[in-house]
């Protein structure tokens, strides 16, 4: 019936009504279809909560103590006992080399030992009979019973027979030697486990023929105990200065993606490692020790560990957001000497408040000092009035401001 009626009044009355249909339309839409203004700056509060610096570093597990095993005489591998991953105990047969050179070098010796014995006891003979002779010619001569070219003869005869017993007994010194040293190299063709644990690695194969001279051949490597392990990570030089034995680390492998594991820095190490490159820049770095528990032996030597060690660790501390220290509005242009953040209250302009700092964080800093307490506001940022963005963090329009701040784990 309104329709009808606008439809049959006069031209001014439709003129009138419809503007009035506008003027509500425009206050409906400014009311409850206008976006409220967009505040200038991005907020966050100021949070109490847990704060680490951290240290990146990369190194490969290893077990704690592992012996090799080499071989001290040459020969021809005969027979292998144990394999890779095989568990061994101490004095457990792991190889053996062939015996046969060996075995008549020790046939030999023992000759040369025997009839070195026999000469021995020959010369023990002349010498026991010209020293009786030369003693009873001293006194002879004493007497006057004798002259003295027959004195010196026989002592020449002692001094010969002295001279032929010490060398007797130098050969066989000298044989002995050679026996307890074909002995030896009899015993050294069976290689035995010098510790309890498990073999690592195997380098050698039945048939092979490996040659000890200068340096030992290694046949084995053994893994005293799988149970604890290490990681052996490289820091470089601007990181080595904050890291001590007992830090907290924490480390992923890529063969178990999303799991995280937890070790303990037992060592840092003073010598360093040049890392020189081709381009001509160079940079040091040191090696640090990381213990890590293996009762469950999921991890294997050799796997590479991705590792963040907690040099500072705090719990429940002041923080603000890293880009609240960076931050002064676009139209301040004092500069300023000290540390600080744009502070907001309500029916207030921002204010800056020196703050002092502690940890350095990757999105937090620790605040220890300064006119700020947990919920306090501060600025992170201008918004872009222009273009509305994703603002994580805004102030409300209407009742004061507010939002939350980034906790670091």
């Amino acid at each position: 019936k309104i329709f009808n009626s606008i439809l049959h009044s006069p031209w001014w009355a439709k003129l009138i009504a419809l503007v009035l249909i506008l003027g509500i339309a425009w206050w409906i839409k400014t009311h409850y279809f206008t976006a409220p203004p967009m505040p200038p700056y991005r907020i966050a509060k100021v949070e109490k909560g847990d704060i680490a610096d951290l240290v990146e570093a990369s190194g490969p597990i290893n077990p704690v103590n592992t012996t090799q095993v080499g071989a001290l005489v040459s020969g021809e591998i005969l027979k292998i006992y144990v394999d890779y991953n095989s568990e061994v105990k101490k004095g457990d047969l792991m190889a053996v080399i062939d015996q046969t050179q060996i075995l008549a070098s020790l046939e030999e010796a023992r000759a040369s030992l025997s009839s070195a014995k026999e000469s021995l006891a020959s010369s023990k003979k002349a010498y026991e009979l010209a020293k009786r002779n030369y003693d009873r010619y001293k006194v002879l001569f004493d007497k006057n019973y004798v002259s003295k070219v027959d004195l010196e003869s026989y002592e020449l005869s002692y001094v010969n027979a002295k001279s032929s017993l010490n060398a007797a007994q130098a050969s066989v010194v000298r044989a002995q030697a050679n026996v307890d040293t074909a002995e030896k190299n009899l015993s050294n063709t069976k290689i035995v486990s010098p510790i309890d644990g498990v073999v690592l690695t195997r380098k050698v194969s039945e048939g092979q023929t490996i040659t000890a001279g200068f340096s030992t051949p290694e046949l084995f490597v053994v893994a005293q105990d799988l149970t604890k392990m290490q990681i052996e990570a490289k820091v470089s030089e601007a990181d080595i200065v904050k890291i001590k034995p007992g830090q907290r680390a924490t480390f992923t492998l890529d063969g178990y993606m999303g799991e995280k594991f937890e070790g303990t820095v037992r060592q840092v190490r003073t010598n360093y490692v040049d890392n020189s490159s081709s381009s001509g820049t160079s940079s040091t770095s040191y090696t640090v020790i990381v213990d890590v528990d293996n009762k469950d032996l999921r991890l294997k030597p050799g796997m590479t560990a991705t590792m963040t060690i907690y040099t500072q660790d705090k719990h429940g501390v002041l923080m603000v957001p890293n880009e609240a220290l960076r931050f002064t509005p676009s139209t301040n242009k004092k500069t300023y000497d000290n540390t600080g953040v744009w502070k907001v209250e309500k029916g207030q302009d921002p204010k800056r408040v020196d703050v002092t700092i502690g940890i350095i964080a990757t999105k937090n800093t620790e605040i220890t000092g300064g006119d700020l307490q947990e919920g306090d506001l501060i600025i992170i940022g201008e918004n872009n009035l222009k273009s509305s963005g994703n603002m994580t963090t805004m102030a409300p329009p209407r009742g004061g401001m507010g939002g939350g701040g980034m906790r670091r784990r």
